[in-house]
């Protein structure tokens, strides 16, 4: 348990590679090395002590296996799942509101999408203190199976607005 009672830490991640020959774009499914990317995620999340207690994940096939994979470098999650359209077929806004919309008792949130949302919505979070490197990978979007780890002191997951946070760095699968 973080020693501040505010403290937040948002993981954003777009999903791992997937099949570009598969239609509908909702069914695509990932490739070998998306598994490989999001396992990876998964070790690195391991490996820093970080469990996300909520996680919110795109109700599409690469979204879902993306989470799969990296759920499976975590033994023991016992944390809350959502898949939900709204990843999908929404923005960064609509992906906000979703974050927004947390229990303030969920001090670590994991949110499994697509781009632009995922490097917008980062972007827009990120506040001055962030790293500069990671804030720019953001500005030109990120490659498949990447995870932004953003935290920052917010009282309430609804406060959560413009330049809140601060991005420690963008992990790439």
């Amino acid at each position: 348990m973080p020693s501040d009672p505010d403290s937040r830490l948002l993981l954003l991640m777009r999903h791992g590679k997937a099949d570009s020959a598969q239609d509908p774009d909702h069914e695509r499914e990932l490739t070998d090395r998306g598994r490989t990317q999001a396992r990876m995620t998964g070790e690195y999340l391991e490996s820093q002590g970080v469990r996300p207690t909520r996680v919110l994940v795109s109700d599409a096939v690469r979204t879902r296996e993306t989470w799969e994979s990296v759920l499976a470098s975590m033994p023991g999650f016992d944390g809350t799942v959502d898949f939900l359209p709204e990843i999908y077929e929404g923005g960064p806004a609509e992906v906000l509101d979703l974050v927004r919309a947390t229990d303030d008792a969920e001090h670590v949130v994991m949110v499994i999408g697509h781009e632009p949302t995922m490097a917008s919505l980062t972007h827009g979070l990120a506040a001055e203190d962030s790293d500069p490197g990671s804030v720019a990978q953001t500005r030109i979007g990120l490659p498949t199976g990447a995870l932004c780890v953003l935290s920052g002191s917010v009282p309430h997951w609804s406060d959560l607005g413009e330049e809140s946070l601060t991005l420690h760095t963008v992990v790439r699968g």
